[in-house]
């Protein structure tokens, strides 16, 4: 998932390591493992989201940002869960449902706004 943007790419080659952490550990079924991956990620993504998000301003003629806000708010919502079934819950199996969903769909529709703020980045 190179965009061609070198902070937004490093960010997420991080996001890839520690998400696939997250879910090496939740298919060994390592609660504690999994747990400490998912407090990593979740606070990485985070961070990586607001730090994306500090950028809108410099392309908003460019590029659709409340769409992109919206997916990175659902984003959100999504990794949230995945942190309060691991870490609040210990549901391993829900867990490995909300990845099986955010692996897939999540992951490419945030590549597609990505792939937009990157044009608009390099414009």
């Amino acid at each position: 998932m190179n965009l061609g943007v070198a902070e937004i790419d490093a960010g997420h080659r991080h996001l890839f390591h520690l998400l696939d952490a997250v879910a090496a550990a939740v298919e060994a079924r390592m609660l504690e493992a999994a747990q400490i991956s998912a407090g990593e990620f979740l606070e990485a993504a985070l961070q990586h989201l607001a730090s994306e998000e500090s950028l809108f301003d410099r392309v908003a003629e460019f590029h659709d940002s409340s769409r992109h806000l919206n997916t990175h708010n659902e984003a959100r919502r999504t990794f949230m869960r995945l942190h309060t079934a691991i870490c609040d819950n210990a549901d391993l199996s829900e867990a490995r449902t909300i990845l099986d969903g955010l692996i897939p769909d999540m992951i490419i529709r945030l590549h597609q706004e990505d792939t937009a703020l990157a044009s608009a980045l390099k414009s």
